[in-house]
Protein backbone atom coordinates (compact mmCIF):
# COMPACT_ATOMS: atom_id res chain seq x y z
CA UNK A 1 0.00 0.00 0.00
CA UNK A 2 2.40 2.26 1.05
CA UNK A 3 4.45 1.18 -1.90
CA UNK A 4 1.68 2.08 -3.89
CA UNK A 5 1.12 5.62 -2.26
CA UNK A 6 4.67 6.67 -3.09
CA UNK A 7 4.23 5.89 -6.66
CA UNK A 8 1.38 7.69 -7.13
CA UNK A 9 2.79 10.61 -5.76
CA UNK A 10 5.89 10.36 -7.48
CA UNK A 11 3.57 10.23 -11.13
CA UNK A 12 1.43 13.23 -9.98
CA UNK A 13 4.38 14.82 -9.42
CA UNK A 14 6.05 13.94 -12.62
CA UNK A 15 2.73 15.06 -14.30
CA UNK A 16 2.54 18.40 -13.81
CA UNK A 17 -0.51 18.20 -12.69
CA UNK A 18 -0.01 19.83 -9.34
CA UNK A 19 1.31 22.98 -11.65
CA UNK A 20 -1.36 23.18 -13.72
CA UNK A 21 -4.68 23.36 -10.73
CA UNK A 22 -1.99 25.50 -8.60
CA UNK A 23 -1.54 27.96 -11.79
CA UNK A 24 -5.28 27.30 -12.46
CA UNK A 25 -6.44 28.17 -9.24
CA UNK A 26 -4.46 31.18 -9.30
CA UNK A 27 -5.70 32.65 -12.44
CA UNK A 28 -9.33 32.28 -10.58
CA UNK A 29 -8.14 33.43 -7.96
CA UNK A 30 -7.09 36.63 -9.15
CA UNK A 31 -10.23 37.40 -11.74
CA UNK A 32 -12.72 37.12 -8.53
CA UNK A 33 -10.20 39.06 -6.06
CA UNK A 34 -9.77 41.74 -9.18
CA UNK A 35 -13.96 41.52 -9.79
CA UNK A 36 -14.77 41.80 -6.65
CA UNK A 37 -12.40 44.85 -5.50
CA UNK A 38 -13.44 46.96 -8.52
CA UNK A 39 -17.43 46.49 -7.46
CA UNK A 40 -18.08 45.87 -11.34
CA UNK A 41 -16.55 49.10 -12.31
CA UNK A 42 -14.40 48.98 -15.45
CA UNK A 43 -11.36 50.55 -15.11
CA UNK A 44 -7.58 51.29 -12.23
CA UNK A 45 -8.20 49.09 -9.35
CA UNK A 46 -4.69 50.07 -7.60
CA UNK A 47 -1.64 51.90 -9.12
CA UNK A 48 1.68 50.47 -8.75
CA UNK A 49 4.21 52.85 -10.56
CA UNK A 50 5.07 50.31 -13.42
CA UNK A 51 2.03 48.28 -13.04
CA UNK A 52 -1.74 49.19 -12.96
CA UNK A 53 -4.09 46.46 -11.52
CA UNK A 54 -7.00 47.21 -14.31
CA UNK A 55 -10.66 45.56 -14.21
CA UNK A 56 -10.94 45.11 -18.04
CA UNK A 57 -13.94 42.91 -19.71
CA UNK A 58 -12.31 41.44 -22.63
CA UNK A 59 -14.58 40.43 -25.80
CA UNK A 60 -11.76 39.41 -27.91
CA UNK A 61 -8.85 36.76 -28.00
CA UNK A 62 -5.46 36.74 -25.47
CA UNK A 63 -4.43 40.27 -24.99
CA UNK A 64 -7.29 41.91 -26.31
CA UNK A 65 -6.82 40.98 -29.70
CA UNK A 66 -9.68 39.85 -32.17
CA UNK A 67 -12.27 40.20 -34.27
CA UNK A 68 -15.56 42.54 -33.44
CA UNK A 69 -17.33 39.96 -33.29
CA UNK A 70 -17.75 38.25 -29.66
CA UNK A 71 -19.11 35.13 -30.43
CA UNK A 72 -16.22 34.68 -33.54
CA UNK A 73 -13.65 35.82 -30.85
CA UNK A 74 -14.56 33.05 -28.07
CA UNK A 75 -13.99 30.31 -31.41
CA UNK A 76 -11.33 31.72 -32.46
CA UNK A 77 -9.34 31.68 -29.55
CA UNK A 78 -10.46 28.17 -28.26
CA UNK A 79 -9.99 26.47 -31.58
CA UNK A 80 -6.26 28.25 -31.93
CA UNK A 81 -5.31 27.55 -28.78
CA UNK A 82 -6.42 24.11 -28.71
CA UNK A 83 -4.74 23.31 -32.29
CA UNK A 84 -1.64 25.11 -30.85
CA UNK A 85 -1.74 22.50 -27.75
CA UNK A 86 -2.20 19.31 -29.79
CA UNK A 87 -0.13 20.49 -33.11
CA UNK A 88 3.01 21.27 -30.28
CA UNK A 89 2.07 17.76 -28.27
CA UNK A 90 1.87 15.13 -31.43
CA UNK A 91 5.01 16.62 -32.93
CA UNK A 92 7.08 16.29 -29.68
CA UNK A 93 5.53 12.43 -29.00
CA UNK A 94 6.00 11.52 -32.56
CA UNK A 95 9.47 13.31 -32.93
CA UNK A 96 11.06 12.89 -29.82
CA UNK A 97 9.40 9.39 -29.01
CA UNK A 98 9.31 10.46 -25.01
CA UNK A 99 8.41 13.13 -23.28
CA UNK A 100 10.09 15.13 -20.64
CA UNK A 101 9.66 16.98 -17.26
CA UNK A 102 9.91 20.18 -19.35
CA UNK A 103 7.96 19.59 -22.33
CA UNK A 104 5.11 18.48 -19.44
CA UNK A 105 5.36 21.46 -17.52
CA UNK A 106 5.03 23.81 -20.70
CA UNK A 107 2.03 21.49 -21.99
CA UNK A 108 0.35 21.49 -18.80
CA UNK A 109 1.01 25.22 -18.83
CA UNK A 110 -0.43 25.89 -22.10
CA UNK A 111 -3.92 23.66 -21.44
CA UNK A 112 -4.09 25.84 -18.52
CA UNK A 113 -4.21 29.13 -20.30
CA UNK A 114 -6.66 28.09 -22.23
CA UNK A 115 -9.10 26.51 -19.97
CA UNK A 116 -8.63 29.81 -17.64
CA UNK A 117 -10.21 32.18 -20.05
CA UNK A 118 -12.40 29.28 -21.18
CA UNK A 119 -14.23 29.29 -17.59
CA UNK A 120 -14.71 33.11 -17.67
CA UNK A 121 -16.56 33.03 -21.00
CA UNK A 122 -19.00 29.83 -20.06
CA UNK A 123 -19.23 30.66 -16.81
CA UNK A 124 -18.88 34.34 -15.47
CA UNK A 125 -21.60 36.16 -17.59
CA UNK A 126 -23.67 35.90 -14.78
CA UNK A 127 -21.06 37.56 -12.93
CA UNK A 128 -20.98 40.33 -15.40
CA UNK A 129 -24.84 40.98 -15.51
CA UNK A 130 -25.67 38.59 -19.23
CA UNK A 131 -27.48 35.63 -19.15
CA UNK A 132 -26.91 32.00 -20.04
CA UNK A 133 -23.51 30.23 -20.73
CA UNK A 134 -20.93 31.19 -22.93
CA UNK A 135 -21.84 35.06 -22.85
CA UNK A 136 -19.11 35.90 -20.36
CA UNK A 137 -15.82 38.15 -21.15
CA UNK A 138 -12.70 37.32 -20.11
CA UNK A 139 -11.06 39.26 -16.84
CA UNK A 140 -7.67 40.86 -17.81
CA UNK A 141 -6.38 42.68 -14.56
CA UNK A 142 -2.23 42.81 -15.47
CA UNK A 143 -1.61 46.51 -17.12
CA UNK A 144 2.10 47.36 -18.58
CA UNK A 145 0.33 50.28 -19.80
CA UNK A 146 3.78 52.09 -20.28
CA UNK A 147 4.68 50.18 -22.68
CA UNK A 148 2.14 47.17 -23.60
CA UNK A 149 -1.30 48.35 -25.19
CA UNK A 150 -3.28 45.23 -23.82
CA UNK A 151 -4.41 44.07 -20.75
CA UNK A 152 -3.70 40.56 -19.79
CA UNK A 153 -3.73 37.96 -17.22
CA UNK A 154 -2.23 34.96 -15.57
CA UNK A 155 -4.25 32.57 -18.09
CA UNK A 156 -2.58 34.47 -21.49
CA UNK A 157 0.68 34.27 -19.41
CA UNK A 158 0.62 30.70 -19.11
CA UNK A 159 -0.34 30.33 -22.74
CA UNK A 160 2.49 32.94 -24.26
CA UNK A 161 5.22 31.72 -22.18
CA UNK A 162 4.59 27.94 -22.73
CA UNK A 163 4.17 28.67 -26.47
CA UNK A 164 7.48 30.28 -26.34
CA UNK A 165 9.36 27.89 -24.47
CA UNK A 166 7.83 25.15 -26.47
CA UNK A 167 9.08 26.63 -29.50
CA UNK A 168 12.31 27.43 -28.57
CA UNK A 169 12.90 23.85 -27.56
CA UNK A 170 12.18 22.68 -30.28
CA UNK A 171 14.27 25.02 -32.30
CA UNK A 172 17.02 23.85 -30.07
CA UNK A 173 16.86 20.24 -30.64
CA UNK A 174 16.33 20.76 -33.97
CA UNK A 175 20.21 22.15 -34.40
CA UNK A 176 21.23 19.66 -31.81
CA UNK A 177 19.90 17.06 -34.43
CA UNK A 178 21.30 18.62 -37.05
CA UNK A 179 24.63 19.04 -36.15
CA UNK A 180 24.65 15.54 -34.94
CA UNK A 181 23.23 14.38 -38.24
CA UNK A 182 25.87 16.31 -40.48
CA UNK A 183 28.76 15.05 -37.95
CA UNK A 184 27.72 10.96 -38.32
CA UNK A 185 27.75 12.51 -42.02
CA UNK A 186 31.26 13.35 -42.08
CA UNK A 187 32.35 10.86 -40.25
CA UNK A 188 31.09 7.90 -42.29
CA UNK A 189 32.62 9.87 -44.98
CA UNK A 190 35.91 10.47 -43.83
CA UNK A 191 36.03 6.84 -42.73
CA UNK A 192 36.56 5.28 -45.95
CA UNK A 193 39.45 7.93 -46.49
CA UNK A 194 40.97 6.84 -43.51
CA UNK A 195 40.89 3.25 -44.35
CA UNK A 196 42.63 4.19 -48.29
CA UNK A 197 45.26 6.14 -46.85
CA UNK A 198 46.57 3.42 -44.08
CA UNK A 199 46.17 0.98 -47.15
CA UNK A 200 48.19 2.94 -49.47
CA UNK A 201 50.61 3.57 -46.94
CA UNK A 202 51.10 0.32 -46.33
CA UNK A 203 51.47 -0.86 -50.20
CA UNK A 204 54.18 1.94 -50.24
CA UNK A 205 56.06 0.62 -47.15
CA UNK A 206 55.79 -3.17 -48.77
CA UNK A 207 57.29 -1.09 -52.46
CA UNK A 208 59.74 0.20 -50.88
CA UNK A 209 61.27 -2.63 -48.84
CA UNK A 210 60.98 -4.78 -52.19
CA UNK A 211 62.74 -1.88 -54.57
CA UNK A 212 65.95 -1.78 -51.49
CA UNK A 213 69.03 -3.48 -52.90
CA UNK A 214 69.78 -6.46 -50.68
CA UNK A 215 73.05 -7.51 -48.24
Amino acid sequence: MKEKLLFGLKWFFNSFIWLGLVLLGLDIFTKQLVMSLSHNTVGVIADWGFVHISYVLNEGAAFGMGTGNPTANRIIYLVVATLISIGLMCYLIIKRKTMTKFIRATLIMVIVGAFGNMIDRIFYGPLQGESGLFTGRVVDWIDFYWFWGYVFNIADCCIVIAAFMLIVYIIVQEVKDYRAKNKTVVKQADAPKKILSKTERELEEAKTKKDEPSE
